[in-house]
């Protein structure tokens, strides 16, 4: 990758939540929605561009996002799974677009310095795939290199990146924060991520 290359950010935010009960995208997060303070955090840190993809929700995440410069893409076909999501938020990125990371609406706890952080292992390596390491456990968000977009579009099913893992190299990027493992799938999650980062 050049330093020239564009590096966007996709925000995943189609899901029903059904296991939540409520649309995680529009929890709230010291004051804003969930999603927006993603929204910021992917503008703040220099990814471009910046979308979002809707699916269960359209017409709040579109709200949520209204006063940024934030494209959302709806997914119609977002029952099928997380590869339609993923398709449709490639399908929108400009020609140029070098890599893209991909970013979980649900996970507001993520900060610039990690993004920032992946796309320097990303040009001083040229890895296809940069994923953060806590410990023994790779979580999210991931950065992808250009050369796995094809392999994003011919996946099926409620399937994401990480069926890609064993088709391309893989640097892990050491990270010391285990709150950016939390994941949000009931409400006694979401008040350990509360708790976490009071």
């Amino acid at each position: 990758m050049k330093l020239t290359d564009i590096v966007a950010g996709i925000i995943l935010a189609a899901g029903e939540a059904r296991r939540f009960g409520s649309p995680k995208p529009l929890l709230d997060w010291h004051g804003e929605p969930f999603i927006l303070h993603v929204a910021r955090t992917a503008l703040a840190s220099g990814l471009s561009p910046v979308i979002a993809v809707s699916g269960a929700y359209p017409t709040e995440v579109q709200a949520a996002l209204k006063d940024l410069p934030v494209p959302v893409v709806h997914n119609s076909q977002w029952q099928v799974g997380q590869s339609t999501s993923v398709q449709a938020g490639l399908r929108a990125l400009p020609s140029e677009a070098g890599a893209v990371i991909f970013l979980l609406a649900d996970q507001p706890q993520v900060p610039v310095q990690l993004l920032q952080a992946l796309v320097e292992k990303h040009i001083e390596t040229g890895a296809a795939i940069v994923t953060p390491r806590v410990g023994m456990r790779r979580g999210n968000p991931v950065l992808f290199d250009r050369v796995t977009f094809p392999d994003f579009m011919v996946l099926e099913g409620d399937i994401g990146g990480r069926a890609l893992f064993a088709r391309h190299k893989v640097i892990d990027l050491p990270w010391e924060d285990p709150g950016l493992l939390l994941d949000v799938d009931t409400s006694e999650d979401y008040q350990r991520l509360l708790n976490a980062y009071d």
